[in-house]
């Protein structure tokens, strides 16, 4: 029960982050407006290069840019090793295009801007025939330097389980040694 309530409390923190930023209709700081500009371009890399839609992005940014974040749905299903591997590479593309952008740096509450303040979360939809499988992740995420990769009960489809969690350090090194020649 207690897994339940902390993945639950997870989500929900990053979800209550997560207010869609429209900079350009309303009077933001510029900071907000760079942070769009990032999004947007980053919502369009993503969906070229891995074609998963962005469904909600925001942040937190009342003084200055504390955290950017970014939720993504693949049409796919994904083992623990696959939705890992997506959760490494998304997150750390969107670091790096958020450190790469030069206006923006003054504004962050560090720079570089670390995994714990660029967050990704990944939703796949799963054919409802494979949904109460625990072979396969409903919804990955990161939060304090952890990543969550979660399933549907299948006692009770209304909540989730963590099938596994791991630190998100140990996540990048297993990717890595993947890619590495």
């Amino acid at each position: 029960m207690q897994k339940h309530v902390n993945i639950l409390a997870l989500a929900l923190l990053f979800l209550s982050s997560v207010k869609i930023i429209n900079a350009e209709e309303h009077d933001s700081p510029e900071y907000v407006q760079y942070a769009d500009e990032i999004i947007h371009s980053f919502e369009k890399q993503i969906k070229k290069e891995f074609g998963f839609k962005c469904e909600a992005s925001g942040g937190s940014m009342p003084y200055d840019v504390e955290k950017i974040s970014m939720k993504f749905v693949a049409n796919r299903c994904a083992t623990i090793e696959e939705a890992r591997e997506l959760e490494v590479k998304i997150t750390e593309k969107f670091i790096k295009c958020i450190n790469a952008h030069e206006k923006i740096r003054p504004f962050l509450r560090e720079y570089p801007f670390t995994v714990d303040r660029a967050t990704v979360m990944i939703s796949f939809n799963i054919p409802k025939k494979f949904s109460l499988s625990n072979d396969y992740v409903e919804v990955v995420f990161q939060g304090k330097s952890t990543i969550y990769y979660n399933a549907t009960n299948r006692k009770n489809p209304n909540i989730y389980d963590t099938l596994k969690k791991e630190p998100y350090e140990e996540a990048l090194r297993i990717v890595q040694s993947k890619t590495a020649p």
